[in-house]
């Protein structure tokens, strides 16, 4: 799952300016919408994703929040991110997920796709907020098979699996200095014990090297295991940060 927009015709340029600005404006203030992850992706079978998910501030039960993007050929278009589950007492995940993976063949734009730029907008109450990272857009461009970039989080989980002997899996983490340390914290018994793994660094997630993608493997998991909770940490410049599911920490199944 590992997953660009640099040009505009005059008259779109006008209206990613007025986009900007009032989203830079809105948003000042408060963060109510924030990036998490957005992904554009291609697989072996030709077709391409583009896929992401935002964190939102719980402040009505009703609510709408919509990915603005350009693929870069002169125009805009909307897709609807759709409630996933809370990320605390107060804010809530949104994902989206498109694709010219389909018979009817609904996003034809994506084809050519090489660089997506897009903001998100949040709407509640009569009232409309964006995050369009600080007035610049984010941009996710395709590399090889897959891109990335990470939003409000340092580090995320890209995947795991359990499959025999072998828990193993992914990390995203901003490439904020070059030493760093990916630690897996994990358990095979509910935290009656915990293990304690190294992740090492695998490839750039993306074509600009800001995100970076490290893998782990631990061999030797009992046969009578059946489940993995675990964390991650990351290390860089002197500061250590998690990514423990929201404080639910991770579960993967055999």
């Amino acid at each position: 799952m590992l997953r660009e927009v640099k040009k505009f015709v005059s008259v779109f340029s006008l209206v990613a300016i007025f986009v900007l600005t009032f989203a830079q404006s809105a948003f000042a203030n408060d963060q109510p919408v924030q990036l998490i992850s957005a992904n554009l992706y291609t697989y072996k079978f030709g077709y391409v994703g583009f896929s992401g998910k935002v964190e939102v501030s719980n402040s009505s039960p009703q609510k709408n929040v919509t990915i603005h993007y350009t693929p870069g050929n002169g125009q805009w278009y909307d897709t609807n991110a759709s409630y996933e589950g809370p990320t605390d007492a107060g804010h809530e995940a949104w994902n989206f997920a498109i694709s010219t993976n389909s018979i009817e063949n609904t996003h034809p734009e994506l084809v050519n796709a090489q660089t997506i730029q897009f903001a998100i907008k949040y709407e509640f109450n009569g009232q409309t907020y964006w995050d369009n990272n600080n007035g610049r857009n984010y941009s996710v461009s395709r590399y090889t098979e897959s891109s990335t970039i990470l939003g409000k989080p340092n580090v995320l989980r890209a995947y795991d699996e359990l499959i025999q002997d072998t828990f193993r899996g992914a990390v995203y983490v901003k490439n904020a200095g070059y030493s760093k340390q990916v630690k897996i914290k994990y358990t095979t018994d509910n935290w009656a014990t915990t293990k304690e793994g190294d992740a090492t660094y695998s490839m750039p997630a993306n074509s600009d090297d800001s995100v970076e993608a490290w893998h782990f493997t631990f061999h030797n998991i009992a046969p009578s295991v059946s489940q993995i909770k675990y964390a991650i940490s990351y290390t860089v410049n002197g500061q250590t940060y998690w990514d423990n599911n929201y404080g639910h920490n991770y579960t993967v199944n055999r």
